[in-house]
């Protein structure tokens, strides 16, 4: 569908300081997590984009952002300046302020130079920490035939569920006509009172629109300049706001239980998506490890990165990053390794996170005794255990 809208400007937010997924964010940003091996959990986010056409992308960084720069840097490097294609970070820089971000609002609002400079028709406002696949020509499109000022890309879950999201109400037309930040009683859907309208962070604006709303919302003294909490639901007294039904497979990794879950989706015969779709690549950065090497032992239902050693021992329905060493008689099942450690001899994980470059010693078990993993490991509510970079036993 041809559309009057020429130039869009992708804002990606990458600042938040990821405290719900420590200890995987002492040291990096939450968007440059590890995810599935080989990527990073920004990469879904960029991918949508570029496959989606849109070649201007702004990343609004803050936090521990070297490694999510580096990663930029290495993985995304495809970009043609002669051409107006771009990635670019924008750290806070205190040009209308001498703050960091304060908000989700606030990050765009700190970098309007920006949107002056470029003059975009539309706005596409992203969370670097989401996994999905989704075209956002499509956005666009439901965009222009509903000629929106705003539009907020929305996803159905139980109305039990929806207290821990942004919830929509909607009339039949999609018309955005309520929207809270995690309330404790959820609205549910006008057609189906089982589902409630969730918003999945991602925003289409036209720019003037957007422009006037986050300059009004950073004059409110009250205001979080949170685009949930404030600017969403002051948006939609003022401008047509409606909200895009996305109906496929969507995760925010908000926390350790929803990243370990959002891994373990993939390791079915029927993945929530295919990572190898040649209509749709998933682009990130490979690093230089030569292939993977089994020597013995038993793999079920697990992904194996770049230059893993598996010597022995039994891995089921596990994650191994690139360079992961595994050493005969381990086993590990339902957990995740990150790039560079070593599992010795005999050792047992089962439903563990490790961090890189973490050596467990020889008959060492991770898993099984709730109170001596306490005394070394995170421990999550969904009882996943958490091992720090570098780990080593004193």
């Amino acid at each position: 569908m041809a559309t009057p809208y020429k130039k869009i400007l992708v804002m990606i937010l990458c600042g938040g300081k990821g405290e719900r997924l420590y200890p995987l964010t002492k040291d990096r940003a939450k968007p440059s997590v590890p995810f599935i091996s080989s990527y990073r959990i920004i990469d879904f986010s960029l991918s949508n984009a570029l496959n989606s056409g849109m070649r201007r992308i702004a990343l609004l960084t803050q936090y521990k952002s070297l490694s999510l720069e580096r990663h930029i840097r290495q993985g995304w490097s495809i970009f043609h300046p002669e051409s107006n294609e771009y990635i670019v970070s924008l750290p806070a820089q205190g040009r209308l302020s001498e703050h960091w971000y304060e908000g989700t609002a606030d990050a765009v609002f700190q970098n309007i130079y920006t949107i002056q400079q470029e003059n975009p028709d539309i706005i596409l406002v992203l969370s670097g920490d989401h996994v999905y696949r989704a075209d956002y020509r499509l956005l666009l499109n439901f965009f222009v035939e509903k000629q929106a000022e705003a539009v907020v890309m929305a996803h159905t879950c139980p109305v039990e569920e929806a207290s821990r999201f942004g919830v929509i109400s909607v009339d039949d037309n999609h018309l955005i006509t309520g929207f809270s930040e995690k309330p404790k009683k959820p609205a549910a859907m006008p057609w189906s009172p089982q589902l409630s309208l969730i918003s999945m962070g991602v925003y289409m604006f036209d720019t003037a629109v957007l422009v006037r709303s986050l300059i009004r919302d950073a004059k409110n003294p009250r205001s979080t300049h949170d685009f949930g909490h404030d600017v969403i639901p002051e948006l939609i007294k003022r401008h047509k706001t409606y909200a895009y039904i996305y109906e496929d497979y969507w995760q925010d990794i908000g926390t350790i239980d929803a990243y370990w879950q959002a891994n373990m989706d993939f390791l079915t015969a029927s993945p929530p998506f295919l990572l190898n779709d040649p209509d749709w690549p998933i682009r990130t950065y490979r690093p230089q490890y030569p292939s993977s090497f089994v020597l013995d032992g038993e793999i079920s239902s697990s992904i194996l990165g770049s230059g893993c050693q598996v010597l022995g021992g039994r891995i089921k329905n596990s994650i191994l990053s690139p360079g992961v060493i595994i050493e005969d008689g381990a086993d590990i099942e339902d957990s995740i390794i990150f790039e560079e450690t070593v599992i010795k001899k005999r050792a047992k994980l089962r439903q563990t996170i490790l961090d890189k470059q973490v050596v467990i010693p020889p008959d060492f078990s991770v898993g099984f005794d709730l109170e001596k993993d306490k005394s070394y490991f995170k421990i999550s509510p969904g009882s996943i255990r958490v091992i720090p970079k570098a780990w080593r036993l004193e």
